[in-house]
């Protein structure tokens, strides 16, 4: 039985594997679990990559060695993937297909047979411009509706970029998808949005900025459409997080890096340390803010979860500030340790 965190690194960075990350994890039939993830063969963005499973048996204890699933795809590469249970039965893989600078789409496979294999792509976004999706975003509504949040610009790594986040939808299972409006954010923009469904049916967006806090939006009409973002009062540098619903209990879970520092690094502060943090009415409040990574030495970043058997299975790239991508880490920690916490802090002091 697991009573405390545990932690350990998948892989370890080598000049055969430079990068390996931004993965989504989803339970299978029988309690096992199927990890896919990118493995990149340059530490760039747009390094030429694969994207590879693994499955475990033992609630994230071990791994499967990885097999390849969507190799060489795209024009640059393949990354960033978000796997969902339907609730008709079938998994959804969405990921990202890279082929330049101003182009960039969400593709989407599906499998009946629990991972085994996949079909051919589909592309998601209506048109083409570069669009991104968040690693491990993807969400599927009380009433069966699909919701993938992005983020879209004209063109990546420029001058005066300006990144708008928004949702695709669909009502079919996945087989065809609208697109909301999209929101901005100052300066750089809104960026690697994640949606959770609220007691009272509306969708709340967290996102991502360069403001050292973290924006958000709410929708009435199911992702359909949102208005202008707003700042929150939950400190963070531009960085992605977790944020999604624990099963057991459905509270809201937040794990991000909870210090800005507008002078330090790129990122408006290191992505550093890592804490976690619920909320059990909605967001209104939250409760037992701690310390899930304490070592400031180390950046923690792109995280991913799963739960099975009460375990909440994390993973997330380890690095430094001057190596950013030192390991691939699985973080395994019991659901009960999220409540036994005595901090209490509030997000917002």
């Amino acid at each position: 039985m697991l009573n405390s965190p545990e932690f350990y690194d998948l892989v370890i960075t080598s000049p055969e594997s430079p990068r390996t990350g931004e993965g989504s994890m989803r339970e299978l039939a029988g309690g096992r679990i199927m990890f896919v993830y990118t493995d990149f063969r340059g530490g760039e963005d747009n390094a030429r990559a694969s994207i590879v499973k693994r499955v475990s048996d033992d609630a994230g204890a071990t791994w499967s060695e990885p097999e390849v699933i969507i190799a060489d795809e795209g024009r640059e590469n393949v990354m960033s993937t978000s796997l969902i249970r339907l609730q008709s039965g079938g998994i959804l893989l969405a990921y990202l297909r890279k082929d330049s600078r101003s182009e960039c789409h969400i593709c989407l496979r599906r499998s009946e047979d629990e991972g085994s294999t996949w079909s051919e792509p589909i592309v998601c976004n209506a048109r083409v411009s570069y669009f991104v999706i968040v690693n491990d975003c993807f969400l599927q509504l009380s009433d069966g509706r699909l919701v993938l949040p992005f983020e879209v610009c004209e063109e990546v790594w420029v001058p005066n970029e300006r990144i708008e986040a928004g949702c695709l939808y669909s009502d079919d299972d996945g087989h065809t998808w609208q697109m909301s409006n999209t929101i901005y954010a100052p300066k750089r923009g809104a960026m690697e949005a994640r949606v959770v469904e609220l007691a009272d049916g509306r969708l709340w967006m967290l996102m991502r900025t360069d403001q050292g806090v973290i924006y958000e939006s709410y929708s009435a009409d199911r992702g359909e459409t949102w208005p202008e973002p707003a700042p929150t009062a939950i400190e963070s540098p531009q960085s992605p997080f977790v944020f999604t619903r624990i099963p057991s209990t459905g509270d809201i879970l937040l794990v991000r890096n909870p210090v800005a520092n507008m002078t330090q690094g790129t990122h408006q502060g290191y992505r550093t340390p890592l804490s976690a943090c619920i909320s059990d009415d909605d967001g209104l409040t939250w409760k037992h803010e701690e310390l899930l990574e304490a070592d400031t030495d180390h950046t923690y970043c792109y995280l991913s979860a799963c739960f099975v058997d009460d375990i909440a299975v994390f993973s997330y790239y380890v690095g430094s500030p001057e190596q950013p991508l030192e390991s691939l880490r699985i973080a395994r920690v019991p659901v009960s340790w999220f409540y036994e916490l005595t901090s209490g802090a509030d997000v917002s002091e």
